[in-house]
């Protein structure tokens, strides 16, 4: 009790915020695209938008699939989107809906565990769906819930600018996996969704997720010469990454975290 307490002041404090902010600027003086929809299974698609400080250009924000379900959702997307939500009764403690099918294609499930009632959800999914960019869209999801990797390979012909499959094994069948070893100290090891004391987010130090956004970007001239005048900093051998877009995670190793690998109490 005390120690949650504790950490909650901490949470609330002036020098949590200028960390939190500092790291943002990070991020974002980095990032060349606009306007970018994700879509994503689980609550990492907000946490990225919340970051860059960016509009939800997507509605699979603040909510989770099953990964079954939301491959079905990414290689049937325009059905899906046209269909209406059917919420079903459950004890879970928020709204749960299903996305109904026609036979050829699954009914999915959508779990809106940020939402504090049916119409809540349903005015979200609503607003956020009309703002997706399908000329500016990347995919976001974990090898989990039974996922096998062909069911994966579904993902290969679906029109996207990037995708990645972040997974906890490695998987050199699939081109666009990144692995990350799993931190078993942290809340939410599976989903790489936990913090540290400085607000980091272990996904956040693993998987350059600005540089994923890079590419296919919609690039205007101010982003340009920001990205530009960015200096990528030497990378650091021991810092145990893995995969094509770990190239500047480190910078929490060198510059917010010197010489440390810190985890949440």
């Amino acid at each position: 009790m005390m120690v949650e307490k504790i950490k909650n002041i901490y949470i609330s404090s002036f020098i949590y915020r200028i960390i939190d902010q500092a790291v943002s600027r990070h991020f974002r003086k980095r990032l060349r695209n606009k306007e970018f929809t994700i879509l994503c299974s689980n609550c990492i698609g907000g946490v990225i938008y919340h970051r860059l400080g960016s509009k939800f250009y997507s509605p699979t924000v603040n909510m989770f699939f099953s990964q079954p379900d939301f491959v079905d959702f990414c290689v049937n997307l325009e059905y899906y989107l046209g269909q209406k939500l059917f919420f079903i009764s459950s004890d879970a403690g928020y709204p749960i809906a299903e996305l109904r099918g026609n036979g050829d294609i699954s009914t999915i499930r959508l779990n809106f565990n940020h939402s504090k009632s049916n119409e809540e959800a349903e005015e979200k999914w609503n607003e956020r769906k009309e703002r997706i960019r399908r000329d500016n869209l990347y995919i976001i999801l974990y090898m989990l819930d039974g996922l096998t990797v062909e069911k994966v390979k579904e993902l290969e012909n679906v029109k996207c600018n990037n995708k990645v499959l972040l997974t906890s094994r490695h998987l050199p069948e699939i081109s666009w996996s990144h692995y990350i070893k799993p931190n078993e100290r942290q809340k939410y090891a599976s989903s790489y969704l936990g913090k540290d004391i400085f607000g980091v987010r272990y996904f956040e130090k693993k998987f350059d997720f600005v540089s994923f956004l890079n590419k296919g970007a919609h690039v205007n001239a101010e982003s340009e010469t920001a990205s530009k005048k960015y200096k990528t900093p030497r990378r650091n051998k021991s810092s145990g990454l893995h995969g094509h877009h770990a190239s500047r995670c480190f910078i929490f190793n060198q510059i917010v975290l010197p010489n440390a690998r810190l985890h949440s109490p």
